[in-house]
Order: structure tokens, then C-alpha cells, then sequence
């Protein structure tokens, strides 16, 4: 076939490697600070040092195998954001369910984003920063091997205190005021996370975002648990975290969820629907509309079928559920494929919040599917966000873009076949709301898909999100009031060290480096990741082998 014809195999054997690395880190690090970063400034720079040593390599195969490669990040967001939520409400979810929903959530995002490349690349040419940064990365090379270095070197410090921590048990997880006996830790809930990735995470995420965050946790630690302890109107610490922050928490996170797709979603699908209406209308000037039988229009059904008798058949979705699945999928893609090429940020979890709203009050669907459902949109928009910055990529460098399109499918079956197994290992080691990973988002789409009535704190909370999301918005700051109410009820030893990051972000902008800085921390998430999640891995089929 053309499509095949002259295509860098052994680029996308090595974006395939990369891709279920990249998968596995990324929910390692994800389910421990509740977030996961654009992959591609990792994946580029590894691409280019593995092709480079291999010699013969060009800048569009680099690009190729880098777009393989970054698409198991987004696969890994869309999974930990929502499936956790079954583990933490009891439903059984097996290996191959999670390697059903991860498959058809991806090539879902993948089918409904690559026909937007022309329009939002060529014709709108939204930025999508970290894409144009790829390219430049890519088109300037590493001739001296800086980049390289520097990103071995971080790996190796992150992998590291990985080995010491998980391994060789030189260090414990996490460190509080409590096991050092000090008398703070009666009145304040001190502690912090002895790992890089929540540090390296707060850098990336930058000083806003992360000021926020730390502003709901102080709120939580150290005004409303000495507060109600101290005046008895709480037993202890736990119950202020289970019966006030954490619904009060959860309720801002699903208020500033609503408000912030009714300012940004719904504006984007309006736009959208009105570019295809005059499409439609107009017709492409000197153009002949493409009909229905070219083999592009026939794939597209033909994997929309397909994709559609996964959902029902193989995940046991009813026919309501599997058509709003598709629904969502497709309007969710386009969204977050627009926002991302507008922000830099694909909000992703808020689709599937939304999406599982939506089926939850139209069909007032059981919990399992609701979840499922929400997975495979949050799955949907992550992909398709990750597709167009690649896409962005392709275009600067002069990729074929089909070429591009075979590489995200290879990444996403790649990531697909590996993103199960960090979820049960981390299930079956340390459980999903524990310290070690308490798995953010899913808390709050569990709240949603298993809550039969809104609590009284759930639902100040949601008011007071969305109202913080409508005076946000006005002055420019987004979906920051999503970032304190995961503060609200986020561990401590969490929250500490990821406010520690965003302020050496502040420090670094001001000192202009944390351009350079970005691969450092990327790096340091990485490897702690990788050697992370491989060790759980190992420990989990030991013991299930015993």
C-alpha cells in the first residue's frame, strides 16, 4: 500500500519502545501527583539520541519516532484519571478490560482528530507550543550532545532514588513530623513525599497552578483540622479530611469543571459546528467537496464500526451508552485538540466529568459504565491533543503526515498493552487513595459516578468552584480553582513538595532558565518512573506467583 511505502521501520520500532516506556512512567508519576506532561520533549530528545547513535537518521524520521512514542503519555492520563475510580468503588475491572477501554478511547481520538490537522494546523495555525518546540528541537539537533547528556543524567538521578526508595528501602516513602516525634504534627498535618516527581511535576506545572494547590492544602492542614479538632467539633485529622475537605475538595474540582467547559468547551464546539455548517455550505472555493466513497471517508466509517462494536460487544456497553460514547469521544476530541493547540493544556478530565454527567442524568447509567464511558472520552481528548501537537511538528519539519498517523496508531496499541498492568500493580500493592498514590482526578469522577445525592459539603463545594472558575476566568487565570480543591483534600506530603517545585518554576522564570531546567525535571520524572512502576511490576507478579 502507499500509505506503507518507504516508511522508517526501524523509527517506529523504537517510538513502539518508547511508547510503552513513556506509558509507564507516565502513570507511575500520574497516579502519585495527579497530573501527566506533555511527553514530547522527552520522547524527541530520545529519539534523536538513539537514531543519531544508530547513524543515517534524518529529522523526519527523528519525528516519526517520536510521535509513536509520545502517544502512551496521553493513553496513561486518560487511564489513571477515571479507572481507578472502580477500584476505589469495588467494581472488578480485569487486565483486558483496561486494554479494550485504553484501545478504543485512543484510536477514537486519533479517527476524529486527524482530519482537523488541515484546518487547525495549515489554515488556523494554532501555536501548539510544545509541537513547535519539538521541531525546533528536532531542526536545531544536538550537535554536541547537551541535551542528551543532561537528560541522561536526570534519568539516572531519578532512577536513582527510585532503586534506593523502592528497592533497597534505604529511604521510606514518605517522611512526617509525626516519625521524627516532633509536637507540630499533633496540631499541623506536616509531611512530604520523599520522591522527585512531585518536585519535578510542580516545576512543570509552573508557580500559578501550583500557589493554588498549595493554598487548598494549607486551608485543609493548617486552618480547618486544628480549627474543628481543636474546638471538638471533629474526632481527629481523618475526619476532617473525610467528612469536610475531601467533599468540599471534590466539589470545587466538579463546580470549576462545569463553569470552565461552559467558558471554554462549549465556545470551541460552537465554533466548530459553525466552521462545518459553512463548509458545508460554501463548499471549499475551486474545490470539489470530497465524496462519501473516497477510501478516506470508507476508513473512517470503517473504524468508526469497528470501534463501536468494541464499546458494545467486547466492554458490554448497552447501545445508548456505546452511541453517547461516540459522541463524546468525537466532540471531546475536537475540543481538546483546539484547546490544546490554543493553551498548551488538554483538560481532558474535565470532558470525562462532564461526559459522565450527561449519561448519568440521561440514562442514570450503573457506575462501571459511566466510568468506562468517561474513560474512553478522557482517553479520546488526551490522544487527540498529543496527535495535534505531533501533527504541528510534522508540519514545521515537513512529515508526511499519514506516515505520522501510522506512528500515534503503533503508540497507542504500545501504550494500550502496558497501561494495565501499572494499574493492577499499584491496586493490588498499595490500593488507589493512599498516600503513595491517592489517584486525584478518580476520586472526584467516583464521586460523581457512584454518589446517589449531593452532600451538603459537596454542594457548597460545587458552588463555590464554579463561582471561583466565573471570577478565574475573567481575569485570565482558567482552571486554577481546579488545582486548590485538589489541594483541599490531596495528601500534604503531596502538596508540599509539588508547591516546593512551582516555586523553583518562579525562580528559574525569573532567572531565565527554565527552558533548560524542563528537561532536567522531564528527565528526573522519568526515570524514577520507569524504575518505579517496573519494580512494582516485578513485586505485584512475584507475589501473585508465590
Amino acid at each position: 500500500m502507499g500509505i506503507f511505502r518507504d516508511m522508517p521501520w526501524r523509527a517506529l520500532a523504537i517510538g513502539v519502545a518508547l511508547s510503552a516506556l513513556v506509558t509507564l512512567y507516565s502513570a507511575y508519576a500520574g497516579l502519585k501527583v495527579g497530573g501527566v506532561y506533555w511527553p514530547i520533549l522527552t520522547t524527541t530528545i530520545a529519539s534523536m539520541a538513539i537514531l543519531g547513535f544508530l547513524g543515517k537518521t534524518t529529522k523526519n524520521e527523528i519525528n516519526i519516532a517520536q510521535t509513536a512514542g509520545s502517544a502512551g503519555g496521553l493513553v496513561a492520563a486518560g487511564v489513571i484519571f477515571t479507572i481507578p475510580a472502580m477500584f476505589l468503588i469495588g467494581i472488578p475491572v480485569t487486565l483486558f478490560d483496561i486494554m479494550l477501554i485504553s484501545l478504543s478511547g485512543g484510536l477514537l481520538g486519533i479517527l476524529f482528530s486527524y482530519p482537523l490537522r488541515k484546518q487547525m494546523v495549515e489554515k488556523d495555525q494554532l501555536p501548539y507550543a510544545d509541537g513547535t518546540a519539538a521541531a525546533a528541537l528536532i531542526a536545531g539537533g544536538d550537535e554536541q550532545g547537551k541535551k542528551t547528556t543532561q537528560m541522561g543524567a536526570s534519568l539516572g538521578i531519578g532512577g536513582i532514588v527510585a532503586l534506593a526508595r523502592d528497592v533497597l528501602k534505604f529511604i521510606p516513602q514518605t517522611l512526617s513530623l509525626a516519625s521524627i516525634g516532633n509536637p507540630a504534627a499533633r496540631i499541623f498535618n506536616i509531611g512530604a513525599s520523599l520522591s522527585l516527581i512531585p518536585v519535578a511535576g510542580g516545576f512543570l506545572i509552573g508557580f500559578v497552578f501550583t500557589t493554588a494547590w498549595f493554598a487548598g492544602a494549607a486551608l485543609t492542614n493548617f486552618v480547618a483540622i486544628p480549627f474543628l479538632v481543636g474546638t471538638g467539633q471533629a474526632a481527629d485529622k481523618a475526619a476532617v479530611l473525610n467528612e469536610v475537605a475531601r467533599p468540599t475538595g471534590i466539589g470545587i474540582v466538579i463546580g470549576a469543571a462545569l463553569a470552565y467547559f461552559a467558558f471554554v468547551g462549549l465556545p470551541r464546539i460552537i465554533d466548530i459546528v459553525n466552521e462545518i455548517h459553512s463548509s458545508m455550505r460554501n463548499g471549499p472555493k475551486g474545490k470539489t467537496p470530497p465524496k462519501l466513497g473516497t477510501p478516506m471517508a470508507k476508513g473512517f466509517a470503517g473504524g468508526l464500526l469497528v470501534l463501536a462494536l468494541l464499546l458494545s460487544v467486547a466492554l458490554n456497553l448497552d447501545i445508548a451508552m456505546t452511541a453517547l460514547a461516540l459522541v463524546f469521544a468525537m466532540a471531546m476530541a475536537f475540543v481538546g485538540a483546539r484547546v490544546t493547540g490554543e493553551m498548551n493544556v488538554d483538560p481532558m478530565e474535565i470532558f470525562a466529568m462532564i461526559a459522565l454527567l450527561v449519561a448519568k442524568f440521561a440514562f442514570g447509567a450503573a457506575a462501571g459504565p459511566l466510568i468506562m464511558l468517561a474513560a474512553v472520552v478522557c482517553i479520546s481528548a488526551g490522544v487527540a491533543g498529543s496527535m495535534m501537537q505531533d501533527l504541528k511538528t510534522g508540519h514545521l519539519l515537513g512529515t508526511d503526515p499519514q506516515k505520522q498517523m501510522i506512528a500515534q496508531v503503533a503508540g497507542v496499541v504500545a501504550g494500550s498493552l502496558v497501561i494495565g498492568l501499572v494499574v493492577m500493580a499499584v491496586a493490588g500493592k498499595f490500593g488507589f487513595g493512599s498516600v503513595e498514590f491517592p489517584a486525584l482526578q478518580a476520586m472526584a469522577v467516583k464521586e460523581l459516578a457512584n454518589g446517589s445525592h449531593v452532600s451538603m459539603q459537596l454542594g457548597w463545594g460545587m458552588i463555590l468552584g464554579a463561582l471561583m472558575t466565573i471570577a478565574s476566568h475573567y481575569i485570565g487565570s482558567g482552571a486554577v480553582p481546579i488545582a486548590f480543591g485538589i489541594g483541599m483534600y490531596a495528601p500534604i506530603e503531596l502538596s508540599f513538595p509539588i508547591f516546593i517545585g512551582g516555586i523553583i518554576r518562579y525562580v528559574s522564570d525569573l532567572k531565565g532558565m527554565t527552558k533548560m531546567l524542563r528537561i532536567s525535571a522531564a528527565g528526573a520524572i522519568a526515570g524514577e518512573g520507569i524504575v518505579g512502576a517496573v519494580y512494582m511490576i516485578c513485586s505485584a507478579a512475584w507475589d501473585f506467583l508465590k
